[in-house]
């Protein structure tokens, strides 16, 4: 009689392990938000500018908006064990940010995203960022600007 316990337990506790998956495990849809569109599109162009092909729709890169992130956390790229790669964006920031400043938020975002890269805090002479990357935490100033655009995305591409 104890045996035929054990057979009706394995597939319980098989069935249990199986459902206990964390949040970070589960497969979130991946799609981009039309808010989100141009900038991607136009971190495309800007690859394709330099020689770089990006196709980002082939991809399993997804942008939203979310109400999740921590102060003062404006975008955050996180990397599922399966691959899937999404961008949170904090819906208040976006908001309150012109387009040049929407842009940059998405091309940084990208460049953990998609371009595998980490923060950068090296400073110019003048005490400016010399990359995209920067971290926030104002070891640098931000220049990304339309005069500056053009070499910080040089140097977010790699050139």
């Amino acid at each position: 009689m104890k045996q035929n316990r054990a057979y009706l337990l394995l597939p319980l506790a098989a069935l249990l392990a199986l459902s206990a998956c964390s949040k970070e495990d589960a497969l979130p849809s991946v799609s981009v938000d039309p808010a989100f569109q141009p900038y991607f599109s136009a971190f495309e162009a800007a690859a394709a500018e330099r020689g770089i092909a990006v196709d980002l729709a082939a991809e399993t890169i997804g942008a939203v908006f979310s109400a999740d992130l921590e102060e003062p956390m404006a975008g955050k790229c996180t990397s599922f064990s399966s691959g899937v790669r999404i961008i949170y964006i904090d819906e208040q920031s976006w908001q309150q940010r012109s387009e040049l400043e929407r842009e940059f938020l998405l091309f940084h975002e990208l460049g953990h995203c998609y371009l595998a890269r980490g923060h950068l805090d090296e400073a110019d002479a003048n005490g400016f960022c010399v990359s995209i990357m920067q971290s926030g935490s104002g070891q640098c100033r931000s220049s990304y600007r339309n005069a500056t655009r053009d070499l910080l995305l040089d140097e977010l591409f790699g050139q």
